[in-house]
C-alpha cells in the first residue's frame, strides 16, 4: 500500500508549515491518475500518520485530476474517470492520457488564541 509512504511524505511537508499555536482543519491535494491513489486506503494513511500529531484530525482533500481521453479518428477529447471508454464516433480505442501530478494546494488553519 504506496497511499502509506505518500501520506507520510505530505504530514512531513505538512507539519513544518504549521504556524505556532495553529490547528490544521484541512489539507488540499491534487492527484493525477497515473498515481494510482486509492482514495479510501490514503484517507486510513492519512489518519495513521497523522494520529497524536499536530496534524490529528485534519481532513484530508483530495482533488483527483481525471484521465483524458483522444479520439485520433474523430478528433474529440474528454476527460473520464476510467482510462478505457469508446468515443461517442464508435472508436473502441481512444487514446488515455494522465498526470502522475501529486502536489500540496493548500492548508486551512485555524489561528489558536494569544496568550
Amino acid at each position: 500500500m504506496h497511499e502509506f509512504s505518500i501520506a507520510q511524505a505530505l504530514a512531513d511537508q505538512v507539519l513544518p508549515k504549521v504556524p505556532t499555536g495553529a490547528r490544521v482543519r484541512e489539507v488540499e491535494v491534487r492527484i493525477g491518475m497515473l498515481r494510482g491513489i486509492e482514495q479510501e486506503a490514503m484517507t486510513m494513511s492519512w489518519q495513521a500518520v497523522t494520529f497524536d500529531t499536530p496534524l490529528a484530525g485534519a481532513a484530508l482533500a483530495m482533488d483527483v485530476v481525471p484521465w483524458t481521453i483522444s479520439c485520433g479518428e474523430c478528433g474529440r477529447e474528454w476527460t473520464s474517470a476510467a482510462p478505457f471508454a469508446e468515443c461517442e464516433c464508435g472508436n473502441a480505442t481512444p487514446t488515455p492520457t494522465g498526470s502522475d501530478e501529486l502536489d500540496l494546494v493548500s492548508m486551512t488553519v485555524e489561528e489558536g488564541e494569544p496568550e
